[in-house]
């Protein structure tokens, strides 16, 4: 008592009112932990009635029966707190006619539960003593005129006057002669107020059912149900099984109640057509009947409901696409608060199944109730053992990401690692057929476009119209650069005179481009013949149009800017030595390798970053043949006479250093097969010159 005191205290009352035909006042109101309820105020004179109807109350559990939360004394009556309903009576003109067949086969069930397995008589069945939950569901109240057959007797049927609707008492009560009926007979009261009740309800019918089931259902309620004889109206339990009853709804609502009770054969089949005969049904009587009894862990373990029904039910109707069962505004209305009663239940087949269709609804939540109640959910399913939760909920984050965005679902602090770039993708393949006029123009195009020279490069990086024209129409995009010198004979020849660069872009500003080749002169060679060093190219840019300077290590640099030809360089090699009388030294020069760069491009033609930059530098591969030294190894003698030192850098070539011998020593000394003179402080292992 105790508790259901403190129950009732915390139980705030909202709104005016109903009051029932018996005077009885009814309220909504909201309990502390936020479960909606009704709470009934009896007069405190009526307390024996309260206490007599909360006892029947919280010892008759059924579905079709009116549930019991707690009941105490309160300064302005008593209060009985139960669920929230509202009176038959002001919600009768909003159901449809299935609605008020199913509530019809509500408190049918809740009679015979009454009579069969209580042994109990209501008394009072009729309009003010039904309600309807939440759930569109009809229940029976009024509990207070409840007793057993043999208890109702006439003195106490008397008693109950003031609270029984005198529509439903039966004619036999008005006979002065009348007795309490036998306990076979009990039921017939119920019977005859059941079936003033129902002929009263079916007048709001509207033809969505049958007419021969509903007719012949009339014809039962009015001779059978409301004869005056007592002894000739049939147990209650024999209309279950009539046809008025059987329709889609009525049997997809009883099927669903009673799911654990069906075989593994029978929900296959149930399943396997529900679709078909939920889309016969108005979209409101699915969403306020059907969503709470589909949308429950026993419908989401069943593998055939899960495949073929429940995707059409967890996504709403959209434009063009097939699929969805409820408009959006009845699916957010009816189906999301479902949703979020499920994500609070931690079983694998339940979570598995919401986050595999996210993506379907995951748009008809609110944000506060994507980042409070989805988001801290879905993140649970990383930290589960299931490989299967796991992946699937991975999948839901990066659906969350496009709602909520990376900050929401990530966290943390990012940095930006992967950057904007991509290559320059410009050559497209031509799809035309041969014959066709394009296809023609730009083979010819392709056909006549030369290779370009530095000179046919347009100022500022730009391509000639020539190479814009075949890169417009499709043909390969060339850029050349030729080398020329007045003397050609230290060049060789190169048989491809162009070369094909990839395209590459560049996020650089345009500008003028320097490419600057650095002649460095090599080194001398040591005793052992140490290699030249490699010739470096680099790319730079340079305000100046075109020049030379000299470089600090002895080198000649050479500017090239784009728009302008490139000048030829000319670098110094080793000055080669001939022993023979006669013969002078003869300066031989091999120009160095310029690397040949494509224009760069400005920023807009989808350029990369400057770290992609390609620069190329070729390594010269020195041909054997020209050292003459190579299959010579010196073995040098020092003499006390005189000593040979090589001879110093000259300025005119820039070469390196290299043995030369002055000519005094040529004349001094006569030269012989073998060696220098009898001394023999120089000599060659090999005497070929």
């Amino acid at each position: 008592m105790g508790a259901e005191s403190s129950a009732v205290r915390s139980c705030t009352l909202e709104g005016p009112p109903v009051t029932l035909p018996s005077g009885l006042a009814v309220y909504p109101a909201v309990l502390q932990d936020g479960r909606c309820a009704s709470v009934f105020v009896y007069k405190r004179e009526n307390e024996d009635k309260v206490n007599k109807a909360a006892k029947h109350l919280k010892t008759l559990r059924h579905p079709c029966l009116l549930r019991f939360l707690s009941c105490a004394v309160q300064a302005d009556g008593i209060h009985l707190v139960t669920e929230r309903v509202q009176p038959l009576a002001a919600a009768l003109a909003t159901l449809s006619s299935a609605e008020v067949c199913a509530g019809i086969y509500d408190i049918l069930l809740a009679l015979v539960f009454l009579h069969d397995r209580g042994r109990l008589t209501h008394n009072n069945v009729c309009l003010s003593s039904v309600f309807v939950s939440e759930d569109g569901h009809w229940k029976l109240g009024g509990m207070e005129t409840v007793c057993t057959a043999p208890q109702a007797t006439a003195e106490f049927l008397r008693s109950l006057q003031s609270a029984r609707d005198p529509a439903c008492i039966p004619p036999e009560e008005m006979s002065p002669e009348f007795t309490a009926l036998p306990e076979s007979h009990g039921h017939a009261r119920d019977a005859y107020s059941f079936g003033t009740l129902v002929e009263s309800v079916l007048t709001v019918l509207s033809g969505q059912v049958s007419a021969a089931a509903l007719a012949s259902f009339q014809q039962t309620l009015h001779a059978a149900l409301r004869n005056p004889v007592p002894q000739c109206r049939p147990a209650l339990r024999t209309l279950l099984s009539h046809d008025f009853f059987r329709n889609d709804f009525l049997e997809i609502v009883n099927f669903l109640k009673s799911l654990t009770l069906k075989s593994e054969e029978e929900k296959t089949e149930f399943f396997k057509f529900l679709l078909d005969r939920v889309s016969c049904l108005s979209e409101e009587l699915i969403a306020s009947r059907l969503v709470p009894l589909l949308l429950n862990q026993l419908v989401f373990a069943e593998p055939v409901a899960v495949k073929s029904f429940l995707p059409h039910l967890l996504g709403p109707k959209k434009a063009g696409a097939p699929g969805g069962l409820l408009s959006p505004a009845l699916f957010q209305a009816r189906v999301i608060p479902v949703l979020l009663r499920l994500f609070a239940v931690h079983e694998e087949h339940v979570r598995v199944v919401l986050l595999s269709h996210l993506e379907a609804y995951v748009e008809h939540f609110t944000p506060e109730q994507l980042r409070k109640v989805i988001l801290p959910q879905v993140l649970l399913g990383l930290r589960d053992t299931s490989g299967s939760i796991v992946a699937v909920t991975l999948h839901s984050l990066a659906v969350l990401v496009s709602l909520l965005g990376p900050e929401v679902v990530v966290g943390g602090e990012r940095t930006k690692i992967f950057k904007r770039t991509a290559p320059s993708f410009t050559k497209t393949a031509d799809l035309s057929p041969e014959d066709s006029p394009r296809h023609v123009v730009c083979s010819q195009h392709g056909q006549r476009s030369p290779s370009l020279s530095p000179k046919g490069v347009s100022p500022g990086g730009a391509p000639p119209r020539s190479q814009q024209r075949a890169r417009d129409c499709g043909a390969p995009a060339q850029s050349d650069v030729n080398n020329t010198s007045g003397h050609s004979g230290n060049f060789p020849s190169s048989p491809n005179t162009s070369e094909e660069w990839p395209d590459w872009s560049e996020p650089e500003d345009p500008g003028d481009r320097t490419a600057t080749a650095q002649v460095r002169p090599p080194a001398a060679p040591d005793a052992a013949g140490s290699p030249l060093p490699d010739l470096e190219v680099s790319a730079e840019k340079s305000p100046s149009s075109l020049g030379t300077k000299k470089d600090p290590r002895g080198g000649v640099t050479a500017a090239v800017t784009s728009g302008e030809a490139p000048k030829p360089l000319e670098s110094s090699r080793p000055q080669r030595t001939s022993p023979a009388p006669g013969l002078e030294d003869s300066e031989q020069t091999k120009p160095p390798q310029v690397s040949r760069e494509r224009r760069l491009k400005v920023p807009s033609e989808l350029g990369l970053g400057e770290e992609f930059t390609i620069q190329v530098k070729k390594k010269p591969v020195q041909d054997p043949e020209l050292d003459w030294f190579a299959d010579m190894t010196p073995e040098i003698k020092p003499s006390a006479a005189f000593v040979v030192s090589p001879a110093p850098r000259t300025e005119a070539t820039g070469a390196s250093p290299a043995l030369l011998f002055s000519s005094k020593f040529a004349a001094a000394d006569t030269v012989e097969a073998g060696g220098w003179g009898d001394e023999g402080e120089l000599s060659w292992e090999d005497n070929s010159w």
